[in-house]
């Protein structure tokens, strides 16, 4: 796949008022500053899409339920106990840990987990995918893309995760599969408060980017009439 082709097709498809995706990746040397967050890692979005390179290790991810969902150490016993009983999101603590089974979390593969902007991928750097940050009118144009040649009705899901959940667990997963789910997040009340009120994000594993990258020309987001007109008014 081409980054640099994919970058003109999507400054042009949206025009270029689509933040650039956020690609992830591990490493065995890192890309980029230590992120140095205080708890949640993604108090470091803005920064990142303006085009800081960051990274984390297991030490740096703050957060216990990030340490599990960026593959760095399995579940720990509190985190049931937290995520139904003070957050509320989740009935019960043992339905925590059934869904927490069944999101087939994918371990760490090297020590550095960096989330650099797509163009700033260094060339022949092999990525998990990548996640935009978008408005309800870009996301209804990246789904669409997504579904334009997968008929599958898995092709984009929106399931229940934190942040790092949507963005980084899901697509790790499914990139390892080598599956073709897209997944929309960033639903997580928690980490609201670090995205804009109209913000959500749109993840893609690396297996299907590959895939998806060579139809968006295809796709309505080039010279269909439906686009055009959503594509007029994006800010």
């Amino acid at each position: 796949m081409m980054i640099k082709q994919l970058i003109v097709d999507l400054n042009e498809a949206f025009n270029s008022k689509l933040n650039l995706p956020i690609a992830v990746y591990y490493s065995d040397t890192p890309q980029g500053e230590d992120a140095n967050t205080v708890h949640c890692m993604f108090s470091c979005l803005a920064d990142v899409l303006e085009g800081k390179d960051v990274y984390f290790t297991a030490d740096t991810v703050r957060c216990g339920g990030g340490k599990t969902y960026c593959g760095y150490r399995p579940l720990h016993p509190n985190i049931p106990k937290f995520v139904s009983g003070k957050e509320r999101y989740k009935q019960t603590p043992e339905m925590v840990s059934e869904y927490v089974n069944q999101m087939d979390l994918t371990p760490a593969t090297a020590p550095y987990l960096n989330l650099v902007r797509l163009d700033h991928v260094p060339e022949g750097q092999q990525i998990e995918g990548v996640f935009f940050i978008c408005n309800p009118d870009e996301l209804s144009g990246l789904a669409t893309w997504a579904y334009y040649d997968n008929n599958s009705m898995d092709a984009v899901q929106a399931p229940f995760a934190s942040g790092c959940g949507a963005v980084i667990s899901f697509l790790v997963s499914e990139n390892r599969r080598q599956g073709h789910s897209c997944y929309i997040g960033m639903l997580d009340v928690s980490v609201r408060k670090f995205l804009k009120p109209d913000q959500l994000s749109f993840a893609i594993p690396y297996s299907r980017l590959k895939e998806m990258a060579a139809t968006i020309r295809q796709s309505c987001l080039f010279d269909a009439p439906a686009w055009q007109g959503v594509k007029e008014r994006l800010q």
